[in-house]
């Protein structure tokens, strides 16, 4: 029974993944199909498509640093299906709240850059406030209710 239920879990964990990755595609195909749509011409020169690079590539980073803070040190998975049991507050979560969020941002605009997908800076605040909201009324009140004063401690 145990097993079973672990196996669940994972398959959750996998799906959210997934997800999340099919919310990358979409944002990205989005940008480009508006970009053909609207017409935008190109804005962005050759020195700075390098350093858009570096901007996307930090932006993975910081996601892949967050994830992993979540599994060693919250000892769960960013998933719903596998909540970490330990709040994270060190590395970029010592700095900021939703450094994952951070990261995206980081990610969509320097792929935005390097791609010159000019309305990918349309889609973009769009995005963060849908995300932003989706953390405040579901995320937050998510984490008070498991870490209670923690949490309470770690916001303030």
């Amino acid at each position: 029974m145990k097993k079973t239920r672990v196996r669940a879990k994972r398959l959750g964990t996998i799906i959210h993944y997934l997800v999340v990755v099919c919310e990358y595609l979409v944002v990205i195909s989005l940008a480009v199909w508006l970009d053909n749509v609207l017409k935008f011409s190109s804005l962005f020169s050759f020195p700075f498509k390098a350093f858009s690079f570096a901007l996307a590539a930090l932006g993975l980073f910081l996601i892949a640093w967050c994830c992993w803070l979540q599994f060693t040190v919250g000892q769960g998975t960013t998933g719903f299906s596998e909540p970490t049991k330990k709040l994270a507050t060190s590395g970029p979560y010592g700095v900021v709240r939703n450094p994952m969020m951070f990261g995206q941002f980081l990610f969509f605009a320097g792929l935005g850059f390097l791609l010159d997908l000019v309305a990918m800076f349309l889609i973009l605040p769009i995005l963060i406030l849908f995300m932003h909201l989706f953390i405040i009324f579901i995320e937050e009140s998510n984490l008070k209710s498991q870490f209670g004063q923690e949490w309470v401690d770690y916001v303030n």
